[in-house]
C-alpha cells in the first residue's frame, strides 16, 4: 500500500465536526464518501479532529491505500466534495507517516470582529463581538500560558489523559478590521483553545482577575473554568511536522 499525505481546508460552519459520527454530517464522513467512489481499501488517519463549527486551512490526513491517487483523482474527489471541502495538496510519504503522531507542533487561529465595524463576510469565520477589546490586556494574559502547564482547568479532558500541553506561541494582533489571536503548540485537549480565548475575553471583560487565571494553571480545580468561545471563530492553521 502506498501512504499519502494530505492537506485539506474546510468551512465548519455547517458540519458537526471533523471526527466521523453516525448519522451526522462530518468533514471525515464527507471525505470518506468522496474516496470511496474510488477505492474501500484504504486507513485514514488525520492531525488532530475539531469540534462543530470549527474551520480548517490545513488540516493533514495521511492515506494508505492501493488506489493510485494522482491529479486526475484529486480533481474527481474535489468535484464531489463541492465547495465547503477542499483538498489543497497531496504527496506520496514514506511509508510509516502518520497525520496526528508524528506532528511536533500545532497552530490556530481565532478571530472576533472589532466592535466598530459590521462586515457581514466576517460572520462565518469570526466570533462577532459587540464590545470594546483591550489588545494590551489580551496580550498581558495571553503570555501566562507559554510554556508547559497542566490545562485541566481549560479543555474537557477524559480519563487517563495526560493534561500537560506546552505552549510555544500565544500572541494577539489587531488588524483592520478584526482581532488575530494565535497559538502554536505540541497539541491541544478538547476545547482547549476556545476556552483560554474565552477566558482571555473574560478578563477584558473584568469576569476573571489575572490570579484566578495563574491560579488554575498551577492548581486545577474538579470544574473547568466556563469561559468558551464560541466555535466559529477558530481554524486550524498549520501543522508542522
Amino acid at each position: 500500500m502506498t501512504n499519502y499525505k494530505l492537506s485539506i481546508s474546510y468551512d465548519g460552519t455547517d458540519f458537526h465536526g471533523f471526527q466521523i459520527q453516525k448519522d451526522k454530517i462530518t468533514v471525515q464522513g464527507e471525505f470518506q464518501k468522496a474516496l470511496e467512489v474510488f477505492t474501500n481499501d484504504y486507513e485514514l488517519n488525520y492531525s488532530g479532529r475539531t469540534d462543530a463549527g470549527v474551520h480548517a486551512k490545513a488540516q493533514i490526513l495521511s492515506v494508505k491505500t492501493n488506489l493510485n491517487i494522482n491529479n486526475k483523482t484529486i480533481n474527481s474527489m474535489d468535484k464531489l466534495l463541492g465547495d465547503k471541502i477542499s483538498i489543497n495538496s497531496f504527496k506520496v510519504a514514506v511509508e510509516n507517516f502518520h497525520a496526528r503522531y508524528d506532528a511536533i507542533k500545532r497552530t490556530y487561529k481565532y478571530f472576533v470582529s472589532d466592535s466598530s465595524q459590521k462586515y457581514p463576510y466576517l460572520n462565518r469565520q469570526s466570533f462577532l463581538y459587540f464590545k470594546q477589546l483591550d489588545l494590551e490586556k489580551l496580550n498581558e494574559v495571553s503570555k501566562l500560558f507559554l510554556g508547559e502547564h497542566n490545562f485541566s482547568s481549560y479543555s474537557k479532558i477524559t480519563n487517563n489523559q495526560n493534561p500537560n500541553r506546552e505552549i510555544y506561541i500565544s500572541k494577539w494582533v489587531k488588524k483592520r478590521d478584526y482581532f488575530e489571536y494565535t497559538i502554536t503548540g505540541n497539541s491541544f485537549l478538547r476545547n482547549m483553545v476556545r476556552n483560554l480565548v474565552g477566558v482571555q475575553i473574560a478578563y477584558c471583560e473584568n469576569k476573571l482577575n489575572y490570579n484566578e487565571i495563574t491560579e488554575n494553571l498551577h492548581n486545577q480545580k474538579k470544574q473547568r473554568v466556563n469561559h468558551i468561545a464560541p466555535p466559529n471563530g477558530l481554524i486550524l492553521w498549520n501543522v508542522k511536522y
